[in-house]
């Protein structure tokens, strides 16, 4: 069977658009994703996502920038620091609340409701998550 140069040209040029398209996506989502992989990137994917949800003022929106900074950053050094797992485990929970603690003074008393829920989603995500990754390694 010969195939035309037109059709050559023509199936030639698809598959690069889309190899292209498919590259371009996938580069795009690899730098979404190590955007995250920060202290800074996480505070601020957190900061933009409360701004959202709790319709931060503009006054607010720094304060909550640093705060979400600065436990980001501790929160990185508790992780690789040299501690058993639970004391890691206490240490986090004990930096979660001093950071509820600082928030409860910024916010106001429907956006802090808010930001416990928010809290409180979170952490039932990362249990799910956990108990996913324990689930697969026993099969």
């Amino acid at each position: 069977m010969k195939i035309s140069s037109f059709n050559f040209k023509a199936i030639f040029g698809t598959l690069f658009i889309a190899t292209a398209i498919l590259f371009l996506s996938e580069t795009a989502k690899a730098q979404s994703t190590d955007s995250t992989r920060t202290p800074e990137g996480r505070a601020s994917a957190l900061t933009e996502k409360m701004k959202t949800e709790l319709s931060l003022t503009a006054t607010q929106y720094p304060q909550v920038q640093a705060i979400n900074l600065k436990y980001a950053q501790k929160n990185e050094d508790i992780l690789e620091g040299a501690e058993g797992k639970f004391a890691k485990f206490k240490s986090l929970k004990s930096s979660r609340k001093d950071k509820s603690k600082e928030m409860k003074a910024v916010l106001d008393k429907g956006q802090y409701k808010k930001y416990e829920e928010m809290v409180e989603s979170a952490k039932n995500k990362a249990r799910q998550q956990y108990k996913d990754k324990q689930g697969a390694g026993n099969e």
